[in-house]
């Protein structure tokens, strides 16, 4: 179990995630994926909500552990109750089915384990079709990603895809099926405002490494940068706020128009 929580090579030879929390291991279980195991403690009684989980689930093998061993195991200050291994979805951009109106999110080489998990649970929120994660950043099913998920990532397709020239395939195709495509990226710096961008599905947007910004490669394939009006001491947001507020403007300029697909 360590392996997987701490080993990314680890949980990616092996297709496995470890997953902690009652929000990540009720949308894992709704998600449906199969269960590999789960362990609790032989000290404490399981509850009511414990034990439906491992019904609904049905693991391969129930590990029976030490309080002291749950504590090790669990980065949480009061320990999960129950720990799972699972298989973790291995999606690809192919996999993607945006419908009618696409509106994708796409993290430029994330180094900030809540911020991805925050961008996920955002997405989720406004039902973006899905999240691209590029380059060399965090894992996505890193656990402190899926913590900070509150399990979206098992409810919302997430993709990592490290070429930047399969990204640029991607934008190609997604350009030549929907003529009406907006590619936009965000930075504080530009000119042009959210406000004006008047943003609507479909839409794909590049969000910047939170130290590096958008690489100059990514950059290349955005027709318009925008930044969010502020009217603050600080010039520029948190990306996981920025990414929040730019879902939200898409999401409300879409209903007030065509709905999501």
């Amino acid at each position: 179990m360590l392996a997987v929580k701490n080993n990314r090579r680890k949980r990616s030879e092996r297709g496995e995630v470890f997953v902690e929390g009652v929000a990540a291991i009720d949308a894992l279980a709704g998600a449906g994926l199969p269960v590999v195991c789960v362990a609790y403690s032989a000290e404490r009684s399981l509850s009511r909500w414990a034990e439906g989980i491992i019904e609904r689930v049905r693991p391969e093998r129930e590990l029976i552990v030490t309080d002291e061993l749950m504590r090790r195991l669990s980065d949480r200050t009061d320990p999960s109750e129950i720990i799972v291994i699972a298989n973790r979805p291995s999606p690809s951009l192919d996999d993607f089915s945006p419908g009618a109106s696409p509106f994708f999110i796409v993290f430029d080489r994330p180094s900030n384990h809540g911020n991805l998990g925050s961008v996920i649970r955002t997405s989720d929120a406004f039902r973006s079709s899905g999240v691209v994660t590029t380059g060399h950043g965090v894992d996505p099913y890193d656990p402190a990603v899926i913590r900070a998920s509150l399990g979206a990532i098992f409810t919302s397709p997430v993709v990592h895809e490290p070429s930047a020239a399969r990204i640029e395939d991607w934008i190609g195709s997604l350009r030549a099926a929907y003529p009406g495509l907006s590619v936009v990226g965000t930075d504080s710096s530009a000119s042009v405002s959210l406000d004006d961008a008047a943003l609507v599905a479909p839409v794909v947007v590049f969000l910047g490494n939170e130290a590096k910004g958008l690489s100059e490669r990514l950059r290349g394939l955005v027709d318009t940068m925008v930044s969010i009006p502020m009217s603050g001491v600080v010039n520029s947001l948190n990306v996981a706020c920025a990414a929040s507020i730019v879902m939200y403007e898409i999401a409300r300029n879409t209903r007030s128009g065509k709905k999501l697909s």
